[in-house]
């Protein structure tokens, strides 16, 4: 995949986002970390404790129970969220080429919250999960990648 120097990648999984600069070539992408954030993962106990809400029909003894809302999963959509705002602001403050490589769950989360404009400025979308010091593999794959 040809990533010209200079443009942006931006990786994003459910609990961290990092930005990285093609240092490198187009065709040899070399990644330096520019921005990285993370999300908080807290225990299960900190996020709530409520349990789950149960139902009953009055015209029958049956009782069923609410299924358990997961609310990690939650935090990460809303981790993604605020990752497709930074996508904006950043697409809106440069000119560089941006390449978002993301978790499919956070990709779909993050497609749903970019802007229209931020979207055709993309040169590429991945489904792909990587971490956040994962610069290496991450170039290697981009490498390999056909857009």
């Amino acid at each position: 995949m040809l990533i010209r120097n200079g443009s942006l990648i931006v990786a994003v999984d459910g609990s961290r986002m990092s930005i990285f600069r093609n240092v490198g070539e187009a065709f040899k992408p070399v990644l330096e970390l520019v921005e990285e954030q993370q999300n908080p993962s807290p225990r299960s106990s900190e996020l709530g404790t409520d349990r789950p809400g149960r139902s009953s029909q009055s015209t029958s003894p049956r009782k069923g129970a609410y299924e358990q809302t997961d609310l990690h999963q939650q935090a990460e959509d809303r981790f993604s969220r605020e990752a497709a705002e930074r996508i904006d602001q950043i697409a809106r403050d440069s000119k560089v080429g941006l390449v978002l490589v993301a978790a499919p769950r956070a990709l779909g989360v993050i497609r749903q919250n970019l802007r229209s404009d931020t979207s055709k400025k993309l040169l590429a979308e991945i489904a792909k999960a990587f971490g956040p010091h994962e610069a290496e593999p991450l170039a290697k794959m981009l490498e390999k990648h056909d857009a």
